[in-house]
């Protein structure tokens, strides 16, 4: 999960920024947006806003990069779409943008909203090409400091995003300016993350259709793939299933998901592990070496989508052949994973999510306790992961309905007890997209399944006979069941249909080799079950009138065990052995 991101001027309606036609931003959005800006900086003033007088987010240029960024998510929250190359000055009484001609001629219509709405005055600063904006950046720092003299302060507090390294000329002359601006700077990142921290209805149904997207992939894409792969015993490169995969998310009618592409992005590149090299931080990235399936091994498997720029995720873990340590790390991680999403509900403290997680794992397996990653996850929404909604120990911030979360949890180098050095060092790991509930959370990623039967595959090739027919592929609700991978939940027993087929190819088998005979001149004979031939006297259904049956009827009847048809003629019973009758017809006239 790569922690460069794209930052591919996309708004949250999926259109590029900085187009003027024949887009338009949402003014009812935008103003009930600008007035929770506006209170959440004033009641959070102290503890989550740094003291600031002003807020100043400049927005570097877009970049081929996949990337996410907080003042980026600023300008998707507030107005719709992303801004590079972009300077907003958020002041009591003022908004100042800086930007280009294309961007103020969008920008223009917020004006009205802004006062009518919230009271504010919108001014905005057009740079031309030619010019490095210092002239409108001094015009904007007289505003700051004329504010900052009527509020009787001889040096204002500007709260920035330090994180956020300037880029390009433009940002770069700005931060140069701010240096030397006579002025305090104060890092408001924690106020921005806990404004985007709950999502609002149009915001979950972007989180919800992304999700949907991703579990979609993984359930009707990436499972089906790695089937197939182990069934056909190919060879096929962690790298190659990486593209394929995104490849997918790009085109969701591929999958028969209604979504349109032009509003869909992955989140980072897919990513696939096996064998040896495992890595669960989120910088992990697909290798190219070749899927490995063989006995004991594991194969991780995460992908992310976006859709109108909200972010979803979903990990899975599928065992080959488990050993029963493989198997028991596998069904804690799995215990410990829903007993931390059971904790995400509103008036919760997140260290409960984690510690509930850790609970499960100090009472199951308590010699797993090293190998448990640090987190059970982070806030997700505009940004793959919101900073300050880390799902740790120590984190205390209280659990809100509307929040987002990706709770990912996993084991990490674990050692098997297996002969195959491929498969000795392990990792397993699970992840879902889960909205925060009043009383039960939503996991909206649970389209993808992560029961230990769902998962857990077993390569049956070597304990089947050689001349066995092979089964074909079979849906078992959405799985796909495959003649060598298949799922420990499936039933090994021969069905009633197969035996049926073996019984007919073994009949038509007989009646070839008696045909050949009688036409090789071998007269009137038949054959028993094991292909030896009798002549007619030699077949004798019953030597004994006591040992037939009881009538009934007088209706044919058939009796397989003695292999004899008994037919009522003239009043009387009588059997023929089976090997007798030449033909049969039936009509269903009456009785």
């Amino acid at each position: 999960m790569a922690e460069s991101r794209n930052a591919n001027a996309k708004s949250s309606n999926g259109k590029p920024s900085g187009a003027v036609s024949p887009y338009a931003i949402d003014l009812d959005n935008f103003t009930k947006r600008l007035n929770l800006l506006y209170s959440h900086w004033k009641e959070h003033h102290n503890d989550l806003w740094g003291a600031s007088d002003v807020l100043a987010i400049a927005t570097p240029p877009a970049s081929e990069d996949l990337r996410y960024l907080k003042s980026s998510a600023l300008n998707i929250w507030l107005v719709g779409y992303e801004f590079p190359e972009t300077i907003m000055v958020f002041l009591k009484k003022q908004i100042h943008f800086l930007c280009s001609q294309k961007k103020a001629s969008l920008l223009e219509v917020v004006k009205k909203s802004a006062k009518e709405a919230v009271g504010l005055e919108v001014v905005i600063h057009v740079k031309t090409k030619s010019d490095d904006g210092s002239g409108l950046m001094d015009i904007i720092f007289h505003a700051v400091h004329a504010q900052s003299n009527s509020n009787g302060h001889d040096t204002p507090v500007i709260g920035h995003i330090a994180r956020e390294s300037p880029e390009g000329k433009l940002l770069e002359t700005w931060d140069e300016k701010l240096k030397n601006a006579n002025c305090e700077l104060s890092d408001v990142t924690n106020g921005f993350s806990d404004l985007f921290a709950v999502k609002d209805s149009i915001e979950l149904t972007n989180v919800r259709k992304a999700a949907f997207l991703t579990a979609s992939v993984m359930k009707q894409f990436v499972v089906p793939k790695l089937e197939k792969v182990i069934d056909e015993e190919k060879k096929i490169s962690h790298s190659s299933l990486m593209d394929d995969t995104e490849k997918a998310i790009l085109e969701p009618a591929r999958i028969k998901v209604k979504l349109k592409a032009e509003n869909v992005d992955i989140c980072y590149p897919p990513i696939f592990q096996s064998g040896l090299e495992f890595d669960l931080k989120p910088s992990a990235a697909s290798n190219d070496e070749n899927l490995y399936y063989d006995s004991t091994s594991v194969i991780i498997c995460a992908i992310g989508s976006r859709y109108n720029s909200y972010c979803s995720n979903i990990a899975r873990t599928f065992l080959i052949d488990a050993n029963p340590l493989q198997s028991k790390a596998y069904e804690v991680l799995l215990k410990a994973h829903e007993a931390a999403i059971s904790e995400l509900k509103s008036g919760n403290k997140i260290s409960a999510v984690y510690q509930a997680a850790l609970s499960v794992v100090e009472k199951d397996a308590p010699e797993l306790i090293a190998n448990l990653t640090k987190t059970a996850g982070t806030g997700i929404g505009l940004e793959f992961r919101e900073s300050g909604l880390s799902l740790n120990s120590k984190n205390d911030r209280t659990l809100r309905q509307g929040m987002v979360f990706n709770v990912s949890l996993g084991f990490q180098n674990l050692q098997a007890e297996t002969k195959n050095p491929k498969t000795q060092k392990y990792s397993v790991l699970l992840a879902d997209t889960v909205i925060v509930g009043e009383k039960i959370p939503d996991v909206v990623t649970s389209k993808s399944t992560k029961a230990v039967k769902d998962v857990a595959y077993s390569f049956n090739e070597d304990d089947q006979e050689e001349d066995q027919p092979k089964v074909k592929p079979e849906l078992r609700g959405s799985k796909t069941i495959l003649s060598k991978a298949t799922l420990r939940s499936d039933n090994h027993e021969m069905s009633k249909e197969e035996l049926r087929r073996q019984h007919q190819a073994e009949l038509a088998r007989q009646k070839n080799e008696e045909t050949a005979r009688r036409l090789a001149g071998g007269g009137s004979s038949a054959t028993d079950n094991r292909g030896g031939a009798k002549t007619i006297g030699d077949l004798v259904a019953y030597k004994n009138v006591n040992d037939l049956p009881p009538p009934r009827e007088f209706m044919i009847q058939v009796d397989q065990k003695n292999e004899a048809i008994i037919l009522p003629i003239h009043g009387s019973m009588v059997p023929f052995h089976v090997a007798t009758v030449k033909s049969v017809s039936s009509q269903q006239d009456g009785n």
